[in-house]
């Protein structure tokens, strides 16, 4: 069963904090680092991406900004254990959505079996950079993002009920998402929250490496420490759960651009019927999601022609894995390309410009369901990388929760 609890959180002293708020660590290029830098001292990427400092290091540096600004009152402890409910209103393809949650302290599990379900594959060089962080920080920076089934809509009822009150910080993001967070210390409703999701599963959404990242820290302490206890606060990960039965859900696709394999007409030819361009949207209605590939100026719809092909290419995977058209690249199309070989394009009209640029190729496919993530995780299995792209990202700085 999930876990959750309200815990002390940290937090930005002033209600506008549009100007110390960032995007989470893994999407910021260095230009927008510099950015962000020049938008205030204070901003949340000096702490998430710090730079060294004299003899101290990036993480040590973060440490003593971290500590600092808590002297200074620029963040300051809320007093009492709080869950954060957190609104953001975005513009989806023109198309005005807004997606409601909260952020609580969530019991660690192992990733590889319980109740928190990942559903992608992780690396290990982010982990151990993420892991040295959270050892000279203490605290969960970011959150990770979590969905939850809430069939009788009580979590999203309670959510837009929060919704109607004054907030206790607001946002607004280079991409003109609005954010907004409230502040919840009481008791009766974190306890029916924490009762309603008790026979919950938890399935993560995205920050894969950040949940990996806290559960090897808790093994870090449990080696070091000999009062260690997993009910303390390094027992838990700073989480943001959101009902999968929210309207604001939006999960866009990551398109692929990569030189072209020497073999890659064959498999099209052997594996896919070829169909226009125009094909592409009436395919989405099928069970197995169709590819387009753009190559030498030329769009072309890929439908698998035999739907046997997937289970005997993925004879180790669920029906929901097999029919997806990340799955579908990665193990029928071009299977024996590394997942770095690629560069990942979230929109496609990007993807072809620089497929054209490049004189490669652009492979685009089509945004994963939630519900074949849902039963991708209950399988324990894992999914090709980059498979989903949850918009907006959720912001760092919006609260902060301490380890120690």
């Amino acid at each position: 069963m999930a876990i959750v609890k309200a815990f002390n959180g940290i937090r930005y002293s002033k209600e506008n904090i549009t100007n110390e708020i960032c995007p989470p660590y893994d999407v910021i290029s260095p230009e927008e680092k510099a950015q962000l830098k020049k938008k205030s001292k204070h901003n949340m990427v000096q702490l998430e991406l710090s730079d060294a400092a004299g003899t101290r290091n990036k993480y040590a540096q973060a440490s003593f900004l971290f500590k600092k600004w808590i002297s200074e009152g620029v963040l300051s402890e809320d007093e009492k254990p709080s869950l954060y409910f957190y609104e953001q209103i975005f513009n989806d393809h023109g198309k005005k959505m807004t997606r409601r949650g909260f952020f609580t302290a969530l019991k660690l599990e192992n990733p590889h079996g319980g109740a928190v379900k990942p559903h992608e594959k992780t690396l290990a060089k982010p982990k151990a950079d993420r892991l040295s962080l959270l050892k000279a920080v203490k605290a969960n920076l970011s959150p990770i993002f979590g969905l939850f089934n809430d069939d009788k809509k009580k979590v999203v009822t309670i959510c837009k009920n929060i919704s109607k009150k004054k907030p206790a910080a607001t946002a607004k993001d280079k991409e003109g998402t609005l954010h907004k967070l409230w502040v919840v210390s009481d008791e009766k409703l974190i306890d029916d929250i924490s009762k309603s999701l008790a026979s919950k599963k938890i399935f993560i959404a995205d920050g894969h490496h950040r949940y990996e990242t806290a559960w090897n820290y808790l093994q870090y302490i449990k080696s070091k420490d000999k009062k260690f206890s997993d009910k303390n606060e390094y027992g838990y990960v700073l989480a943001y759960l959101c009902p999968m039965e929210d309207s604001g859900i939006s999960i866009w696709p990551t398109h692929r651009v990569i030189e072209a394999p020497a073999n890659i007409e064959e498999n099209i030819e052997k594996y896919f019927n070829v169909l226009p361009l125009t094909s592409f949207e009436k395919l989405l209605k099928e069970k197995v999601q169709p590819l387009i590939i753009f190559k030498e100026g030329k769009y072309r719809t890929l439908q698998v022609k035999n739907p046997a092909l997937l289970k005997k290419a993925m004879p180790d995977k669920c029906q929901a894995y097999r029919n997806l058209g990340v799955s579908i690249l990665h193990s029928i199309l071009i299977p024996e390309i590394a997942a770095d070989k690629y560069i990942y394009v979230k929109s496609d009209k990007e993807a072809v410009s620089l497929a054209k640029k490049t004189k490669k190729i652009a492979i685009l496919v089509p945004a994963t369901p939630v519900e074949a993530i849902k039963e991708i995780a209950l399988q324990n299995e894992t999914m090709p990388q980059k498979s989903t792209y949850f918009f907006p990202k959720l912001a760092s700085g919006i609260i902060i929760h301490t380890v120690c």
